[in-house]
């Protein structure tokens, strides 16, 4: 993580952790559940075999790391409902679903379908995330084809909100605004450390929309960055 990464998030943790003693418990947990996984991609199903390999292939520990890292936040949450905001074809959702198997699981994408760059045959990551559930025994899930901006709001109350969709200002700020309307306990924030587009977005999000509800903020470290929010005016 680059210098002015850090100290990015630093001055963010400080300035709105309200509640220290369990923002230490969350990282120490975190820490360890990232220690103990065992948690593998799918064979068939991940970002390794996906329409555009050739660039998570080229920086494998790296992304192994980030989705180890996807199921370690998922395992320390413990969530029983999880909105994933850019599923597209479950490559993510499959690490937050294998560390929490027993929560309800809501994928949003608009699902579009792309041509493999090794052979020009259909990718399509709606069928590719149906595939994956199905091979993990998954049981309670579904997939949510549409446009985000077409949302007022989310379609049901969540306890863990991921945003991973459009990572650039507009549509980042107006994503994590919908997260909210979930009532969730904890947002998820992947590739957090855009300075262009995701990192003013947190930034504008955290002054403006949630001001003194935040209990703590977690960053992970990882390729792209992570970023945990733990609301106040939720479950315990």
């Amino acid at each position: 993580m680059r210098l002015a990464v850090k100290q990015f998030w630093r001055h963010i943790r400080r300035a709105r952790a309200s509640d220290p003693l369990a923002a230490r418990k969350f990282r120490k947990q975190f820490e360890a559940n990232l220690q103990e996984c065992t948690w593998k991609p799918h064979p068939l199903y991940s970002v390794f075999t996906q329409y555009d390999q050739e660039w998570y292939l080229a920086q494998k520990e790296a992304f192994m790391h980030k989705y180890l890292c996807f199921y370690a936040v998922s395992k320390t949450i413990a969530p029983r409902k999880i909105i994933e905001l850019g599923a597209c074809a479950g490559a993510s959702g499959d690490p937050y679903l294998s560390a929490a198997p027993e929560a309800d699981y809501l994928g949003i994408d608009v699902f579009g379908v792309n041509v493999r760059h090794d052979d020009g045959a259909e990718w399509d990551p709606y069928k590719i995330a149906e595939q994956l559930f199905h091979d993990r025994g998954f049981k309670n899930w579904r997939l949510l084809r549409t446009n985000l901006r077409h949302l007022n709001e989310l379609p049901a109350p969540a306890d863990f909100v991921v945003v991973d969709a459009s990572h650039d200002f507009d549509n980042e700020y107006a994503d994590l605004q919908l997260a909210l309307t979930a009532n969730p306990t904890f947002i998820f924030i992947d590739d957090a450390d855009d300075e262009n587009g995701a990192k003013p977005a947190i930034e504008k999000f955290l002054k403006e929309d949630l001001r003194d509800r935040v209990a703590y903020t977690f960053a992970v470290n990882y390729v792209g960055g992570g970023f945990v929010i733990r609301l106040k005016d939720a479950r315990g």
